[in-house]
């Protein structure tokens, strides 16, 4: 639903050259770590958009809530 973020995303808070990224998708698919404050805060850096709520890490969720907020 958001291409041009999503690419963004994945280049800026994923750090991945590519990924596949689904409606199901969350933060804790990306990452090993016991919860995904690193990443949270790290989307609070980049887009300066708070995501902490979204206990899910859907990343459709929050990338909503960064299209509402920030212009990319």
């Amino acid at each position: 639903m958001h291409p041009v973020l999503g690419a963004d995303f994945i280049q800026r808070i994923l750090e991945l050259p590519w990924a596949f990224i689904s409606d199901e998708s969350t933060l804790s698919d990306f990452h090993g770590d016991e919860n995904s404050d690193i990443l949270v805060e790290k989307i609070r850096a980049v887009y300066g958009v708070d995501v902490s709520d979204i206990a899910s890490g859907n990343l459709a969720d929050i990338f909503e809530r960064i299209a509402k907020l920030k212009v990319v």
